[in-house]
């Protein structure tokens, strides 16, 4: 008698969106708006990756990917605000998006930004920026406010105070455009 022929093992498709969010499931992205390259608009972002040696800095092709894949993201708008004798805080504005590319984030900052700004007052704004940390189980497991605040200083505040002059005539174009 004849063995039954059996069919060949049938693998699943590669989901290469599934694999991107398993590789960039604990991933953090932030910039400030004073950390610019000279006579650039452009921000630096500066992202990393937790590994099993800590927190490791990505390559920028790398960080690129990141903002295109699909991820689970919570988005921390703040500003560093300093009362010139000393005393540091930051105020921030918290969302959660869950199933989107971090680069469709534009019109939410805009948004998260005012409303930062709104509460608290402008001479105690040293900085204004934002940091998207991706989360796999429970976004509350992300502590994002104070990642990487730098230092508060005279100087970086008036930096500021240009690129957020420069940021309302841009948002003034922009808004009288649409």
């Amino acid at each position: 008698m004849a063995r039954k022929q059996q069919k060949p093992r049938q693998r699943k498709a590669h989901c290469g969106q599934k694999r991107a969010q398993r590789f960039f499931g604990r991933t953090r992205i932030w910039t400030w708006e004073t950390d610019r390259e000279i006579g650039s608009t452009e921000q630096n972002a500066v992202a990393v990756a937790r590994t099993i040696k800590g927190w490791e800095p990505l390559e920028p092709v790398v960080a690129n990917a990141v903002t295109r894949h699909r991820n689970s993201w919570i988005v921390c708008v703040r500003a560093l605000c300093w009362d010139g004798a000393g005393t540091e805080w930051v105020e921030e504005e918290v969302r959660i998006m869950q199933n989107q590319r971090l680069s469709e984030f534009n019109d939410l900052y805009h948004d998260l930004r005012a409303k930062v700004l709104q509460a608290q007052r402008y001479d105690q704004v040293v900085d204004v920026g934002w940091i998207a940390g991706t989360w796999l189980k429970d976004p509350k497991d992300e502590e994002l406010t104070l990642v990487d605040l730098g230092a508060s200083s005279k100087a970086r505040q008036l930096l500021w105070r240009q690129v957020d002059h420069d940021y309302q005539e841009e948002r003034k174009k922009e808004l009288a455009a649409a």
